[in-house]
């Protein structure tokens, strides 16, 4: 299906979920500007999009554009670059964006230091992702993960009620997904030695295990759904995302 004639912005796009919701929206027809945190991880951009185009080859239709940004999320200079990749390459427009990008090195309390520490179109979408951390803590390091992606979700409400309002941003919609665990990198690298496990079984078998671990497809095809046009009286929302493991109701 191919129903995306779009743009859409996926910040930390090259790993994880972030990567699966790029190429989910891609096989739907929507250009990508993904961003990555440093130079070193753009040949992951180039790699999607030669999937992209090994996707669209022989199909009769022209692959979507997808376009790579370095931009770390800890920067102050990161909106001033993606937006000028949005102008450059986008003709300043966004219908889509996916906040998923993060800083998820886990530190325990009292051991943080000082190193440590809108261009968007009306009937627009934009996709926080949030996660069950900030509801239930699974172990004592998710302890900042947890509060920001709290945060994040009152943002998202204050978010949907602003920009769904404004008469330039009218009808735009903002969602926030709550993730659970998830079989990806930063899990396999921080995580408890039980959800390692979980996770590698859920590779292993390709597919999710309820109520535990997801994989990064799952993640994406939610948001695929929030991004699309039957989701336009969604918004203001934390959509489930995690096979069950905490319930929004």
């Amino acid at each position: 299906m191919h129903e995306y004639l779009s743009l859409t912005c996926i910040r930390g796009a090259t790993r994880g979920i972030g990567r699966a919701t790029a190429f989910h929206l891609a096989k739907r027809g929507a250009s990508i500007l993904g961003t990555c945190s440093s130079e070193t991880s753009m040949h992951n951009i180039e790699s999607l999009s030669s999937e992209i185009t090994e996707y669209y080859r022989g199909t009769g239709r022209d692959a979507p554009k997808i376009v790579g940004v370095a931009a770390n999320v800890l920067s102050l200079d990161t909106p001033g670059i993606v937006a000028e990749a949005v102008e450059k390459h986008f003709n300043s427009k966004i219908h889509i964006l996916v906040n998923n990008a993060a800083y998820d090195e886990l530190r325990e309390m009292g051991k943080l230091d000082d190193e440590y520490v809108r261009k968007v179109l009306p009937d627009s979408r934009i996709i926080n992702m949030s996660s069950v951390s900030g509801r239930k803590i699974p172990f004592p390091a998710m302890y900042l993960v947890g509060a920001t992606k709290a945060t994040m979700e009152a943002l998202t409400r204050s978010w949907a009620d602003i920009l769904g309002k404004d008469p330039k941003t009218l009808g735009t919609t903002v969602n926030a997904l709550l993730i659970g665990a998830t079989a990806t990198e930063a899990l396999f690298r921080e995580a408890t030695p039980e959800l390692k496990n979980m996770g590698l079984a859920a590779v292993q078998s390709g597919s999710a295990v309820c109520r535990g671990m997801g994989l990064p497809e799952d993640i994406a095809n939610v948001a695929g759904l929030l991004a699309s046009e039957k989701a336009r009286w969604s918004t203001g929302s934390v959509v489930c995302a995690n096979g069950g493991s905490v319930y929004v109701m």
